[in-house]
């Protein structure tokens, strides 16, 4: 992961999300393409992470119905 995409979901968890995206696009130096490409890096490193610890059998156990 980036330095920049560790740095904007390091940021707290806010409920006003015009305030979220505000913190992420001064964290890029005011660049809204740059804040999201770092949103998106950030959020595909947080989803290897997690599929890395989540067993195969449980997920298709929790797709079954």
């Amino acid at each position: 992961m980036s330095k920049l995409a560790e740095r904007i979901t390091d940021l707290p968890l806010k409920d006003d999300l015009d305030e979220a995206a505000d913190d992420a696009i001064r964290l890029s130096g005011g660049d809204p393409m740059v804040a999201i490409k770092a949103l998106i890096l950030g959020q595909r490193s947080l989803q290897e992470a997690f599929a890395e610890r989540i067993s195969a059998g449980y997920v298709r156990r929790g797709l079954r119905k």
